[in-house]
């Protein structure tokens, strides 16, 4: 008797076991739903960012919504990087796109439509998210126990991503959300590039030396705002101090400085 209720004790305890690893690894692919929302709202973004501030925080709050959700039975880390092999055989870790395609579309977006006015500046805010939502990430999940995979290149892999999403994150935070009035300057266009890549063109716009700029620079502006400002023109540059203050500076477009 006792040997028929200690093999069903271990069977159950068994199908526990089977419906626990079960869950770990279908839960990723139970936030499929999310990933496919992150990446249909990343390329919305990316090509028609409009309405931009509604767009950014659904962008924003999807990666911390998804951790939470993963994280409801505290599964393990593992569970957000999906490993495969590539042509050669040697593993890809692939953090879930609900974080890391979040991260890459804010970061593109930052580096296109804002010009950084100090990096160092936004080291301590930056570094403050980054701290946040790691913790959020060690709260809602167990650390990697057993894999036959390098559980230290899941971990990177992971980590990165997390503090990529965070320090762009804040910075296009900063910058969309800064509803501050801007110190402006006045300075002239001394000349006007274009940089082409296989994937990107980029225009710029170089400058005299404005406000605490010392040196001539070059300015990243829209295709339109590049063809409606001509060498020699003055135009006029906004500073601003930012939600987070990290400071950050515009062109004004051609018709606000003619109203």
């Amino acid at each position: 008797m006792r040997k028929k209720q200690r093999r069903k004790n271990n069977k159950t305890s068994k199908q526990g076991k089977s419906n626990n690893i079960t869950f770990s690894k279908l839960t990723l692919h139970k936030l499929d739903w999310l990933e496919w929302i992150t990446i249909a709202l990343a390329l919305w973004f990316f090509f028609y960012p409009a309405p931009y501030e509604i767009l950014l925080a659904v962008l924003l709050a999807i990666p911390v919504i998804g951790l939470f959700l993963n994280g409801l039975h505290k599964p393990s880390m593992a569970t957000l990087v999906e490993v495969s092999a590539d042509k050669d055989g040697n593993d890809k870790y692939d953090v879930a796109d609900f974080i890391d395609v979040a991260a890459w579309v804010i970061l593109l977006r930052v580096l296109i439509d804002y010009e950084f006015e100090s990096f160092y500046s936004m080291i301590i805010p930056g570094s403050i998210a980054c701290v946040i939502i790691l913790t959020i990430l060690f709260l809602t999940h167990k650390l990697i126990a057993k894999t036959t995979r390098n559980k230290w290149w899941i971990y990177t892999s992971l980590i990165f991503n997390v503090s990529l999403y965070s320090y762009a994150g804040t910075y296009a935070a900063n910058c969309t959300y800064d509803y501050s009035e801007p110190k402006v300057y006045e300075t002239t266009v001394l000349d006007k590039s274009i940089s082409r890549s296989r994937k990107h063109t980029t225009y710029y716009i170089k400058v005299a030396p404005w406000g605490h700029h010392y040196d001539n620079e070059k300015i990243s502006v829209s295709r339109s705002q590049f063809q409606e400002i001509n060498k020699g023109d003055n135009i006029k540059i906004d500073l601003k101090k930012g939600l987070f203050h990290i400071p950050w500076y515009y062109i004004e477009r051609k018709r606000e400085v003619n109203e």
